[in-house]
């Protein structure tokens, strides 16, 4: 019985030892992939009130420089072609983390992301 007891504990001491290992490794690669600042990491204060600037800064690597995608999905065409700029504003902020896109509301102002939903509305042509 008392062998049980202490299998029972070397189990559930693993399981939280793994868990923890597991929750450390997601926070590591979110931080490389740039989906979550790092401990210890700030970005510095962006100024810039020019969509086509900041898009350039925070969104090109990803999105591509005309929006079209290249490691993250096109802002031209499919679903994310027909947001509007104001959709694209809460979804610019809230960001989607765990697909690998920041939440821009933590190092933008309001204004700034305005200003790159505008932007990208642009690249389509105005539609």
């Amino acid at each position: 019985m008392l062998a049980e007891a202490g299998a029972a504990k070397a189990w559930i001491l693993a399981f939280i030892l793994m868990a923890g290992l597991g929750i450390g490794g997601l926070i590591g690669v979110g931080c490389l992939v740039g989906a979550n600042t790092c401990p210890g990491n700030s970005r510095p204060k962006q100024t810039s009130t020019d969509g086509q600037a900041l898009y350039r800064v925070n969104c090109a690597a990803c999105h591509g420089i005309d929006g079209s995608g290249t490691r993250a999905p096109s802002l031209v065409s499919g679903p994310l072609g027909k947001l509007s700029e104001d959709e694209l504003v809460k979804k610019i902020g809230k960001g989607k983390p765990l697909a690998g896109m920041p939440r821009f509301r933590k190092d933008l102002t309001q204004e700034q992301i305005r200003a790159v939903a505008g932007y990208v509305v642009s690249l389509r042509g105005g539609s």
